[in-house]
């Protein structure tokens, strides 16, 4: 009996480490092939990244800026607006509502040429306003221009990659930005290509690219909702070639059609949309989280902005952990939404690139974040494929649309509300509005302005300089004068009004940051970034940091501080 039960109990021990095995075994195998398909399908997201890489190589030099000028007074004329180069002769394909024929133009590539082009034909229907909006130009001054080669819009597809490479006015940037995106409709009700590459005013007339680098589009309008964003067939353009090289306004389409021609490329193009390269699945979560939700009392109320964790070990060895976050949007009491215990404290501020640093207080530590000690860090290059992380590790995908820039202060410039008369010696105030900072201090016009801040103010020019380098809401101190007292007052300066507007470019959901410019170092990227997103991380698809997100600038543009300037910021702090 107790040889039976010996048996019966080791058999017992063989079905159970049996069944254990199996699972383990189980475990093992779905662990190998979430590895693969982990593996694929970051082969595939660089196989993607290169394709995007090739075509902008194509596409990028011929990309231009263009204003209207006056060539005999050597002056800017008109807004800015966009277009690409289509032969090595320099005929530019625009947009008929930022052209008048027979008008001259500058326009500036991006590796610094600048040349003179006059605007030939347009069709612009004024039954159909907006419609089809089709604009030609030809470059005047002699040479051999960059250019990019003319696809064919009937040979589209709806969800194919597209690439917008143009210039947003409100950046002010003499170097385009990129955006990625997909055709949502190869023919809208309207006759246009309706693209998600995000558009903006200055981006009008610039070039909607394929993956093979030729253009398929030109830009020419865009409504409320940040996928509706309207382009030219190129097949239009084809179409009239020879019409549009006279300096015409036509207001139907020409009766002198050219042959719009098969695109050679049909057959590739067949075969790369089964392979199905081009529809990479973006990974939608990480399990290592670096992004926090930071809630604050600010003087309208509650206010959520995102933070990025780091990590650091003391000389002790023990844990140090550390929140950063976008400086202008944190109020006080600052706590994290999931972890209200946590003590928190505002360490370090960095007014200049608008950053916060709060130290983690306790022994609970955070899981996830950032190691000081062994941050991977990006390259920063135009078309990279990029994540921004939010909070539970959810990722954002997008793509790098410019290099490192500098962005001066513009919307952030501080306000007194006086003017000087123009160079006068020593400096007189001759205009002064009596609800800004200036005029509720008591300055009079006719008042002699003698010290900013302590520094003495001898001329008229010395002011700018010194008023520059300040920022909304910081604190002032004034020295003037009359003819009978000297003032020494404290003042706080406002920030510029903002102008309203009902474009739907001004209308996105989510808003722009209030502080979104004045930096020296920036880059600028595509991703779904709202306001309060910033303070969140930015990485590349090796999970290498490149920054944090600092301002969603406009409909376009999110800004990211590079990650350099952001661990200067840490490790200068702690």
């Amino acid at each position: 009996m107790m040889g039976m039960a010996s048996n019966g109990h080791a058999f017992f021990n063989f079905k159970l480490m049996n069944s254990i095995y199996k699972k383990l075994a189980m475990l093992l195998l779905g662990s190998i092939l979430l590895s693969v398909n982990a593996y694929a399908q970051k082969k595939k997201l660089k196989q993607f990244e290169e394709i995007v890489a090739q075509a902008i190589s194509k596409s990028y030099p011929a990309s231009v800026r263009i204003w209207s000028f006056d060539v005999k007074q050597n002056q800017r004329t008109g807004a800015q607006f966009s277009g690409v180069v289509v032969t090595a002769d320099g005929y530019i394909l625009t947009a008929a509502h930022t052209t008048n024929p027979g008008t001259n133009y500058k326009v500036f590539f991006p590796d610094g040429k600048e040349c003179i082009a006059i605007a030939l034909g347009r069709i612009d229907n004024p039954k159909t306003p907006g419609m089809p909006d089709v604009g030609m130009m030809k470059i005047t001054d002699q040479g051999v221009w960059p250019f990019a080669k003319m696809g064919y819009s009937h040979s589209l597809l709806a969800g194919e990659p597209c690439i917008s490479i143009a210039y947003p006015e409100s950046l002010d940037q003499k170097l385009p930005t990129l955006r990625l995106g997909r055709v949502a409709e190869v023919k809208n009700q309207y006759g246009f290509i309706r693209s998600t590459c995000k558009m903006e005013p200055g981006d009008s007339g610039g070039p909607l690219f394929d993956y093979h680098g030729r253009v398929i589009g030109l830009h020419s309008a865009i409504d409320v909702g940040e996928d509706q964003n309207f382009e030219i067939p190129v097949d239009l353009y084809r179409n009239y070639w020879t019409a549009l090289q006279q300096e015409i306004t036509y207001t139907d389409f020409p009766k002198l059609k050219d042959s719009v021609g098969k695109d050679p490329l049909v057959a590739t193009l067949q075969q790369e949309r089964k392979r199905k390269k081009l529809h990479p699945n973006f990974n939608e979560h990480t399990s290592n989280s670096s992004c926090l939700t930071l809630t604050s009392t600010t003087p309208s109320g509650q206010q959520e902005v995102l933070s990025t964790l780091f990590n650091q070990l003391d000389q002790q060895g023990a844990k140090r952990q550390f929140l950063v976050t976008k400086l202008s949007i944190l109020g006080e009491n600052p706590q994290l939404k999931q972890f209200p215990e946590c003590k928190l404290a505002v360490v370090a501020k960095d007014k200049e690139n608008d950053l916060a640093l709060l130290a983690v207080k306790g022994a609970n530590h955070l899981s996830g974040g950032i190691d000081l000690v062994k941050v991977a860090v990006g390259s920063v290059n135009m078309g990279k494929l990029i994540y921004h992380e939010k909070e539970a590790g959810k990722l954002v995908a997008g793509v790098l649309g410019s290099e490192i820039f500098s962005l001066p202060k513009n919307t952030s410039r501080p306000y007194l509300g006086a003017m000087l008369k123009f160079n006068s010696q020593p400096a007189l105030f001759s205009l002064i509005n009596p609800e800004s900072p200036a005029g509720t201090a008591g300055i009079k016009v006719g008042d002699e302005l003698v010290a900013f801040n302590g520094q003495k103010i001898t001329k008229a020019n010395d002011l700018a300089p010194v008023l520059i380098k300040h920022w909304p809401g910081d604190e002032v101190t004034l020295t003037w004068k009359n003819d009978t007292t000297t003032f020494t007052k404290p003042l706080v300066l406002a920030g510029v009004k903002k102008s309203v507007s009902n474009h739907p470019a001004e209308r996105i959901e989510g808003g722009k940051s209030e502080r979104r410019d004045g930096f020296e170092q920036v880059f600028a990227h595509d991703a779904n970034v709202k306001a309060n997103d910033c303070g969140s991380p930015v990485f590349d698809l090796e999970g290498k940091f490149l920054g944090l997100n600092i301002a969603r600038f406009s409909r376009t543009t999110r800004l990211a501080l590079p990650a350099a300037v952001v661990l200067q910021f840490v490790k200068r702090s702690i």
